[in-house]
């Protein structure tokens, strides 16, 4: 009887991450084998040295740079081996190619030898690199290679196009996390090293909330977790495509709602936007979806929004972005600014440029959204600047002035959205380019800076800039009525607005006026 050769069955292989950054490796051989090995270690960070003939015009800017260095392979000694971390030895002699392996294995150095799985300690696999930290390979273990590329291309073929931006937001998450962490302990120790002597008024009642607050832990929603494509999302309000306003140099007209006026120029003036609202509430959905499509801001970078749980301790987030040096805004309810009272607080105190765009909503018996101040003026204590606005037109210009004065004056800005049922209707709005946006902000922050002007001052100063720049007027305070009236009623946002509109026709007669506060 006879039988077929014994059955080879591959063996296991254990896969890892091999960190070469600030490590030299080691490249034998010639051709378009060692050229692509070398071109491995030096995108894996690693320096390379490279045995044998000269190098193809490819590798020329890594031997400019200092990062790839050419020796002759008759100068290579055996005692060389021990200074490098890895090394590969491509189209080369058998009688070469085991003496490197040797002196490798000698050494303790890890060594792939191309077409030698038994002199190799490792082998290579087929690798997709994107453009950011994703890295994606395939093994058959030997036994199936070209399967593995076409497995490989296959798998990469089924990658959702803005995976890669999504994966950047997840890592500027967890530097924000980190951050934010750092930001709580220092609290916490500015806490045990106050006197304990039983005088609750020497320790500052923001402080002493922060120390609660600081325990919470920030639950953002995955920026993965959403399902099915951008445009089968249910989306109420239009979410532009920002391409229209970077093509314009000035202003476009376009069909749009308060959220995503406002929200426009969040995205366009802000690296990290948090949203702090439950999905329903629909609040900050513009924003979301353009990070999801990885749009640029208006500083030509991917700007990432990321919605973040209200609760006690909301807020904190911010500090961690803050400190990594990002520009940073927020979109809110404004039933999330007690929650957030704390840490305005804090940021007024430390002087840190943020803006909060918060709808002033309530939902009634029928689940309606109404306007409603009473969270907000709950924040005021924070003592933050706060700015209203009523229309959509009025919640895009009003969101780029609190913008142009909280990096002007170095202060936290909340900016009070009109949250009524009517906001979510759409109507034409005079929009900004990205350009326009930033020319107005370097010049409100060049005046204030050029007057040393205060923050009241600088909204004035912000203003008056707006008047120069777009031909919209807007005040701290706009009365309407009577020149003698002796009953005034004040008001804000949307209602001023009504009884403004109405006042010519209801009040004429009448010695009453309508002051709206901005």
């Amino acid at each position: 009887m006879t039988t077929g050769p014994a059955e080879v069955l591959p063996v296991p292989s254990l896969i890892v991450g091999l960190r070469l950054s600030g490590k030299k490796a080691a490249v034998f051989g010639g051709g378009q084998s060692a050229t692509s090995r070398a071109v491995f270690a030096l995108d894996a960070g690693a320096d390379v040295v490279m045995y044998g003939s000269s190098a193809p015009s490819t590798l020329s800017k890594w031997v400019e740079s200092g990062r790839l260095t050419l020796v002759s392979q008759e100068k290579y000694l055996s005692a060389d081996m021990s200074a490098f971390s890895v090394a590969f030895v491509a189209e080369a002699t058998p009688a070469d190619q085991r003496m490197v392996a040797y002196d490798a294995q000698a050494a303790g150095v890890p060594v792939n030898v191309a077409g030698s799985a038994e002199l190799s300690d490792f082998a290579l696999m087929p690798t997709y690199r994107g453009s950011s930290s994703l890295q994606i390979a395939v093994t058959t273990n030997g036994v199936a290679p070209r399967a593995a590329s076409r497995l490989l291309q296959e798998i990469v073929s089924k990658l959702p196009s803005d995976l890669e931006p999504q994966l950047s937001d997840v890592a500027r998450l967890s530097h924000i996390a980190r951050g934010a962490a750092r930001q709580r302990e220092e609290a916490l120790a500015k806490l045990d090293a106050m006197p304990t002597d039983g005088d609750s008024a020497n320790i500052p009642e923001a402080l002493a909330d922060m120390s609660t607050a600081a325990t919470a832990t920030q639950t953002p929603e995955s920026p993965l977790s959403y399902s099915g494509s951008v445009a089968e999302e249910v989306i109420p309000a239009p979410i532009l495509g920002l391409d229209a306003l970077r093509a314009v140099t000035a202003q476009v007209d376009l069909a749009t709602d308060v959220q995503v006026a406002s929200s426009y120029v969040a995205h366009a003036l802000s690296d990290l936007c948090f949203v702090y609202s439950a999905p329903e509430q629909e609040l900050g959905e513009a924003a979301l979806v353009w990070s999801r499509r990885a749009e640029k801001n208006a500083y030509g970078e991917w700007a990432s929004a990321l919605r973040m749980e209200t609760r006690a301790g909301a807020g904190h987030a911010l500090w961690g972005a803050l400190s990594s040096g990002s520009r940073v805004s927020a979109i809110a309810s404004a039933a999330s600014l007690p929650y957030m009272l704390p840490v305005l607080s804090e940021l007024v105190a430390r002087k840190q440029p943020v803006v909060v765009h918060a709808a002033a909503q309530s939902l009634d018996h029928v689940a309606t959204a109404q306007t409603d101040f009473s969270d907000a003026l709950v924040a005021l204590q924070s003592h933050a600047v706060f700015l209203v606005s009523s229309s959509a037109q009025e919640a895009h210009d009003v969101a780029l002035i609190a913008h142009a004065v909280s990096q002007a004056a170095s202060v936290p800005v909340v900016h009070l959205t009109n949250g009524a049922q009517s906001a979510s209707e759409a109507m034409s709005v005079r929009m900004a380019s990205h350009s326009s946006l930033i020319t107005y902000v370097e010049a409100v922050v060049t005046a204030a800076h050029n007057l040393g002007a205060s923050p009241a001052d600088t909204v004035q100063l912000a203003f008056s800039q707006f008047k120069s720049e777009f031909g919209r007027t807007y005040c701290s305070f706009e009365y309407s009525g009577s020149p003698v009236a002796e009953t005034v009623f004040v008001s804000l946002g949307e209602v001023a607005s009504r009884a403004q509109a109405l006042l010519p026709s209801l009040l004429r007669e009448s010695d009453t006026g309508v002051l709206s506060s901005r």
